[in-house]
């Protein structure tokens, strides 16, 4: 019985040891755990009226309450899905798009549904 508690301690002894040591060595060379890449940019989204539009980019802007008005430019690309015929200017829009370093890109730009109220009878 004493033989295996002694064997148990030892092998606990050594185990200490070496991550010690190990530690001591990855201090000294001075190899710190490699920086965990940076999570890709995710998609975002910004929904207003639509102010400049053209084949390179749309400009939309939007108005909240209690807020100053905010409007934002996104590059179009070849890549953007969209449907040419239902955007058109002053229409609602809802643009889904990624942050970029040289500015934002379009990935997407759908038109919002025209709601017209009908009268009361």
């Amino acid at each position: 019985m004493t033989k295996i508690r002694f064997g148990a301690v030892r092998l606990a002894g050594v185990v200490l040891f070496c991550s010690a040591v190990f530690g001591a060595v990855q201090a000294v060379t001075g190899d710190p755990a490699p920086p965990a890449p940076p999570p890709p940019p995710h998609a975002q989204f910004f929904a207003g009226t639509v102010v400049e539009l053209d084949t390179q980019h749309i400009k939309v802007m939007r108005t909240l309450v209690g807020r100053p008005t905010e409007s934002r430019s996104f590059a179009i690309s070849a890549s953007t899905k969209m449907n040419k015929s239902a955007i058109k200017l002053h229409g609602r829009v809802t643009v889904r798009y990624k942050r970029l370093p040289d500015g934002d890109v379009a990935l997407e730009i759908q038109p919002r549904p025209v709601v017209t109220h009908t009268p009361k009878v």
